[in-house]
């Protein structure tokens, strides 16, 4: 009897195991299907099903059929969706830190991007921890640039432009005016209606994106100055990462690392190709001369302050000065 017992006992637990459903994480993307990026979430997530004998299945959503990416953050907090390679824009929404990286011209190369990503990351993870997200990981994409319909190779040149600002970004939108610059918000998915209507006419953003999107045939000009880096991350509900084993956590955790490696060649590496191909199709390069270079780092020095009371805060401002400089 003892025995049967047993024997019933074991096949529940079999059964059980058998019967569990996998854990299905749903991730939202503004990258378009067929790219590099959305490619390399796809390669992440067989990963997954395979390395967790497929307990954790991703299923991605690309070209943002999602909405924007604050539509993406409302849709997680209600479990919706899950999960999200989401760039600096939404992540703002979710903790300060990551505007270390938002910071005007204060970046020259690489070198830098990696310092001040070493000293921020713990902080990032755990500003997104507190708003209920795990950090998977974090990238550069490429370096922001100004693209714009008319030439741009002062900071006076802007001061005629409507400049893309995020829908809901006021804070921007104030940051500008002091500038003396005109903002218009307007939601990550409408940017190339709303070049196409003239509503507004000058983007910063990465040569990939402009590429890609085709916004460089309605901005053909390019200035050869790196305002910002352009940050990714992909990012995961806690309340579902707390559900998935340990031993798979770890497991996803060096596969999303060495996706995030992956994503950082493929910036890197297509930002030059990309470049090249719009300046075949027509889009000028405007390069400072050294005196405007000056005319530009004397701009930042004047902004800065504004830039550290608004966008800021004085602490990430030091310690992205102390990570670069040491």
């Amino acid at each position: 009897m003892k025995k049967i017992i047993n024997s019933i006992f074991l096949l529940a637990i079999c059964s059980g195991t058998l019967l569990s459903k996998p854990i299905v994480i749903k991730l939202a993307t503004l990258a378009p299907e067929g790219t590099e990026y959305y490619n390399l979430l796809l390669e992440m997530g067989q990963r997954w099903q395979e390395e967790t004998n497929g307990e954790v299945i991703l299923r991605i959503y690309p070209n943002g059929v999602v909405g924007r990416e604050s539509d993406t953050i409302r849709k997680m907090r209600i479990g919706q969706i899950q999960a999200s390679a989401m760039s600096s824009i939404g992540l703002s929404d979710l903790t300060d830190q990551i505007q270390a990286f938002t910071i005007p011209m204060g970046f020259k190369d690489y070198d830098d991007v990696e310092k001040v990503k070493d000293a921020m990351f713990d902080d990032i993870s755990d500003g997104l921890s507190d708003s209920g997200f795990k950090l998977l990981f974090l990238v550069d994409i490429g370096w922001v640039y100004w693209f714009s319909a008319d030439e741009v190779a002062v900071p006076e040149d802007l001061k005629n432009a409507k400049i893309y600002t995020t829908a809901g970004d006021y804070v921007t939108v104030e940051l500008f005016k002091e500038f003396g610059f005109n903002a218009v918000p307007v939601s990550e998915t409408d940017i190339l209606t709303s070049l196409q209507t003239g509503m507004i006419n000058t983007v910063q953003t990465v040569p990939i994106l402009s590429l890609s999107s085709g916004w460089f045939a309605l901005m053909p000009n390019m200035l050869d100055l790196k305002w910002a880096v352009f940050i990714g991350a992909v990012i995961l509900d806690e309340r579902v990462w707390s559900k998935i084993r340990p031993e798979h956590q770890k497991v996803m955790m060096e596969i999303a690392h060495e996706i995030g490696e992956k994503y950082k060649e493929t910036g890197r590496k297509t930002e030059a190709q990309a470049i090249k191909i719009m300046e075949e199709n027509g889009m000028k390069i405007t390069t400072p001369t050294a005196e405007q270079l000056k005319i530009w780092e004397d701009f930042k020095e004047e902004i800065m302050p504004d830039v550290i009371d608004t966008f800021v805060s004085e602490e990430i401002y030091e310690k992205v000065n102390s990570a670069i400089n040491e």
